[in-house]
């Protein structure tokens, strides 16, 4: 039976408070740990205490915190992120779509208004054009880099940039429909 303390220093909290350790989440966690016979791997990351909780307030399932722990960009990125990196989380599949501050827009509500998950993990991600988008208008070309290039970028890398600008000029149900 693993302890809260155990738990903490395998996850990367090195110094728990008693709010840390009394959380309802975490004994849930814990909980779910001790019943299910599951081994958490200590990894060479320290977390910050405080994003944790806002990470653990903000995640919505168990199954997909263990995936999580086990994601190295992920632990990184946590004590920056906390709460958009739960949220990205809650509605995609860590397998399909990795967080960065690019991929924020895809839990923006606007674009949630236009967009499916479903569409955006698999039809979004599998563009294989590039929108360009100016004050004046919008056209979806094909990626200036092939893949074997050094300086290749994954189009939909660059469909996000593309759709944070979109919706900063007022155009980011115009720029879905194009993507699709």
């Amino acid at each position: 039976m693993m302890t809260v303390k155990e738990l903490l220093k395998v996850i990367g909290i090195k110094k728990p408070t008693i709010k840390l350790m009394t959380h309802p989440k975490l004994i849930q966690v814990l909980n779910f740990c001790n019943e299910q016979d599951i081994t958490v791997y200590e990894h060479d990351f320290v977390i910050n205490e405080d994003a944790f909780i806002v990470f653990l307030d903000n995640i919505h399932s168990i199954e997909t915190l263990f995936e999580l722990l086990k994601n190295v960009s992920v632990l990184l990125s946590i004590d920056f992120n906390p709460k958009e990196i739960a949220l990205f989380y809650n509605l995609y599949d860590s397998r399909k779509l990795q967080y960065n501050e690019d991929s924020e827009i895809l839990i923006d509500d606007e674009y949630l208004m236009y967009a499916t998950k479903e569409w955006t993990e698999n039809n979004f991600i599998k563009q294989d054009k590039v929108l360009y988008i100016s004050d004046k208008r919008m056209i979806l070309k094909p990626n200036l880099k092939k893949q074997d290039e050094d300086d290749y970028v994954e189009s939909y890398l660059l469909n996000l940039i593309a759709l944070k600008k979109a919706k900063e000029l007022g155009l980011l149900k115009e720029a879905i429909k194009k993507l699709q």
